[in-house]
């Protein structure tokens, strides 16, 4: 990817993220959103058709990023030449992990989320990101043990509807840092009997 591309995006993720802190999804506009990553209009319209087009993009990079993240730290902690297996359930346990401080670093933004009007449809496209970040890790495992591509499909949906469901209640019920590990076990435990054989 061109080099300006990249610095647009990561300029308007920033940007995104920034007024996400002090605006309801509803409130920010694509003026705003120019403005606060000092680009023009026309630049992002370039790139994307509208601001809910972007939210998705900004998502997906989220993911991405996470995702990313819980690799390094599982290849950093196991050794480059350490057999796999228990890596992706301690791979899995980091991406969670990074999910849960991303939320708790950026509490304002999520709270934000959550009070918008759009956030049942923005609930359900991070429960679309989750099941498709699921389907991609375990697709294999579902192959190898003679699975179909329905079952794989469905297994995901179920699993990650059930993450942001637990993962919405225990931001309603405060948040706290302490029940950080409980949160993290009980949705890997989901993970680990429905798409773990």
């Amino acid at each position: 990817m061109d080099l300006r591309i990249q610095k647009t995006y990561r300029s308007l993720l920033a940007a995104f993220t920034r007024l996400l802190e002090t605006h309801r999804y509803e409130d920010v506009t694509v003026a705003m959103l120019c403005d606060e990553a000092m680009i023009r209009r026309t630049t992002f319209y370039k790139h994307f058709a509208d601001k809910a087009e972007f939210f998705s993009f900004f998502v997906d990079s989220l993911r991405i990023e996470i995702t990313n993240y819980g690799e390094q730290q599982t290849a950093a902690a196991r050794g480059e030449d350490a057999a796999s297996g228990a890596g992706d359930e301690e791979e899995g346990l980091a991406i969670l992990r990074a999910f849960v401080d991303f939320m708790l670093e950026h509490e304002k933004m999520v709270e934000n989320i959550f009070e918008s009007s759009m956030s049942g449809m923005m609930v359900l496209m991070m429960a679309d990101r989750i099941a498709e970040t699921l389907r991609e890790r375990y697709r294999d495992t579902f192959r190898a043990n003679g699975e179909d591509a329905v079952t794989i499909a469905a297994a995901s949906e179920f699993v990650a509807g059930g993450i942001v469901q637990l993962f919405e209640k225990w931001w309603e019920r405060g948040h706290s840092v302490e029940s950080k590990v409980e949160l993290i076990t009980v949705a890997e435990t989901m993970v680990a009997r429905v798409l773990r054989p």
